[in-house]
């Protein structure tokens, strides 16, 4: 690909060559492998913005891998599962549509909202924010909403494992004799089984 050079002063070959650079996201140093366009004659490094929007992006993901922040995907994904659009899930999480638009296209949330959107992957959270704050929707996607965490609890339903009072009562107890959630409890047991 040819691109103009600045110090070649004239249109050259350009290569593209890997390099780790440091980046400061949120005062935190980021190392990566960035991928550089340069002059094929003297060197020189062109700007290329693709380029440059993948370096960000792979900087980006290294730091949500770190700090455990969500993926643009698994931001999508969890408004999706709900049928809500960008702008009825902005006005429920209390930001502007224009946020969630940038952190679905690869910008990075803040750490709370990460987590409070993480937290509405179970349908019981979104239950209690749509009631702390169901005058944020139209009606209509109030309906919608409600729709959609009955249609989820029929799912949960139906993928539930059903076992008896007595069996569940001795599982209980076994989990309290060991400080665990009779539900994490049970959860280890079928890991382990299965």
């Amino acid at each position: 690909m040819k691109k103009f050079c600045p110090v070649c002063g004239k249109e050259q070959e350009t290569e593209v060559i890997e390099k780790e650079e440091v980046s400061n996201i949120r005062g935190d140093k980021i190392k990566a492998l960035a991928r550089i366009r340069i002059c094929s004659i003297c060197g020189e490094e062109l700007f290329d913005e693709e380029l440059e929007e993948e370096n960000i992006q792979r900087v980006y993901d290294i730091y949500r891998k770190k700090h455990g922040i969500l993926s643009p995907e698994e931001i999508k994904n969890i408004r999706e599962s709900y049928g809500l659009s960008q702008r009825a899930f902005a006005k429920l999480l209390g930001i502007g549509e224009a946020s969630i638009a940038r952190y679905e296209t690869g910008a990075l949330p803040e750490k709370s909202l990460s987590n409070m959107i993480m937290l509405l992957k179970d349908p019981k959270n979104m239950e209690k924010l749509l009631e702390k704050n169901e005058e944020a929707l139209t009606p209509r996607e109030k309906i919608r909403l409600l729709r959609r965490l009955e249609e989820m609890k029929g799912d949960d339903e139906e993928n539930a494992v059903k076992i008896s009072k007595e069996l569940y009562n001795l599982l209980e107890d076994k989990a309290k004799r060991e400080g665990k959630s009779t539900d994490k409890f049970i959860e280890e047991i079928l890991k382990k089984v299965i």
